[in-house]
């Protein structure tokens, strides 16, 4: 009886230890790789939420500008008319500039409801920039609000019913087109990230503009 209990009583070899071990160690490993790649994913999950979130505020910032744009010209500091539309300056940097209504003035201050934009790329940064007139004001004077990092440039698009140009009004000299609207305005937006992405902004009828070529 007591040679069969110590037989019983036997416990696990050093080799048995040692491979128990072994397969507890890659387990764990294993385990530690699938969390890390979990933890990666997630965080990946998370900023793709949240640059998306990005864009598309602002898209909502810039449509809620051009859905209020007032079809007006403006004066540069120098007095100078310039028209409410356009897309590059004489330094060749491509923005888009135009008067907006519905400026807020929750204090009620005496002033007016217009509001001049202009939405450009600075080190890689959409910034929208606004100014306390709409008239008189050189691009400096601007206070310029970050809105999307990561951005390699800006494009702009305006259609006249028939055809995409990158300037507006189409005809620089005649007096007809002031204050005259395109048909539809496509801003595009090139992200280090994701490549060119664009939103398509209708901004008057075709009809519009037909009817007052006609009359012109």
């Amino acid at each position: 009886m007591s040679r069969g209990f110590a037989k019983k009583a036997k416990g696990f070899t050093l080799l048995e230890i040692m491979i128990a071990m072994a397969i507890s160690a890659l387990i764990g490993i294993a385990a530690m790789a699938l969390l890390d790649r979990a933890t990666v994913a997630h965080a990946n999950i998370k900023h793709q939420g949240s640059r998306f979130n990005q864009i598309e505020r602002t898209w909502l910032f810039i449509s809620n500008d051009i859905q209020q744009l007032a079809p007006r010209q403006f004066r540069d500091e120098f007095g100078d008319k310039k028209n409410n539309l356009t897309s590059d300056d004489a330094t060749g940097t491509t923005h888009l500039s135009f008067t907006r209504l519905g400026r807020r003035n929750p204090a009620k201050l005496p002033r007016s409801n217009l509001e001049k934009l202009s939405y450009l790329v600075e080190d890689n940064v959409l910034k929208r920039v606004s100014f306390v007139y709409p008239d008189g004001m050189s691009n400096e004077q601007g206070q310029k609000r970050p809105l999307l990092e990561d951005v390699i440039g800006l494009s702009v698009n305006f259609f006249d019913g028939e055809e995409w140009h990158p300037f507006w009004p189409v005809d620089q000299v005649a007096e007809s087109t002031e204050n005259q609207l395109p048909v539809a305005l496509k801003l595009g937006l090139e992200l280090k990230d994701l490549g060119m992405v664009e939103r398509l902004f209708v901004l008057s009828d075709e009809g519009v503009l037909s009817d007052k070529e006609e009359r012109n």
